[in-house]
């Protein structure tokens, strides 16, 4: 009686089917990468919009978006009649970003974060606030819905990404900060947890 011939799988087939799924792992990785870039790229991109918006919005009205507005949403420019001295406060601030979407100057999706919420201005301080300058206000993510001071909100590998791509890579310097201590030489994508970060926007 002729034994029966048991079926299985040669060491090439197997050595194929490792080779497949290796690239499958190789694409699903890359394809991370590209995304996280590509957030990075957008980050910039928006910062660089509301950056031109407020220029926009001073060539056209004489004054900083925000600047001597009374009220957090003003409906209209000449809502914004009180005193301007090129810094923004708290309720400043808020009204910032309010006033160029009622002038058409910048859309809502203009100042949606990758991270979900949209990003704000900080108000200027007259003292430093951890890596971030004295009198000066950021495009931030902020701390609560009633503040708009920079709270830790961001993805720290992509904060530091993004300090690396737009900036020196260092948290206490340049335009780009965060609360941070990555140094220059770090792996980015090795860090975790969450940080503050502010682009420079005002004066």
């Amino acid at each position: 009686m002729a034994g029966k011939q048991e079926g299985g799988f040669t060491l090439v087939e197997l050595a194929v089917v490792l080779v497949i799924i290796g690239l499958i792992m190789g694409m699903a990785f890359k394809g991370k990468d590209l995304i996280d870039g590509a957030k990075i790229k957008n980050m910039q991109a928006q910062y660089l919009k509301v950056q031109a918006g407020i220029n926009a919005y001073y060539n056209k009205y004489g004054a900083y978006p925000g600047d001597g507005c009374p009220v957090a949403a003003p409906a209209a420019v000449s809502a914004c009649s009180g005193v301007k001295n090129g810094q923004l406060d708290q309720t400043e601030a808020q009204a910032a970003l309010a006033i160029l979407q009622t002038t058409q100057i910048l859309s809502a999706a203009d100042v949606q974060s990758v991270f979900g919420q949209p990003w704000a201005i900080s108000p200027a301080t007259a003292t430093a606030s951890g890596n971030f300058e004295a009198n000066t206000s950021y495009l931030t993510l902020p701390v609560s819905a009633v503040s708009t001071a920079p709270g830790a909100q961001a993805d720290a590998r992509m904060v530091c990404a993004l300090d690396r791509a737009m900036d020196d890579g260092l948290p206490a310097s340049g335009a780009v900060r965060s609360d941070g201590s990555y140094a220059a030489s770090d792996d980015c994508w090795a860090l975790s947890g969450l940080l503050a970060v502010g682009m420079r926007l005002l004066p």
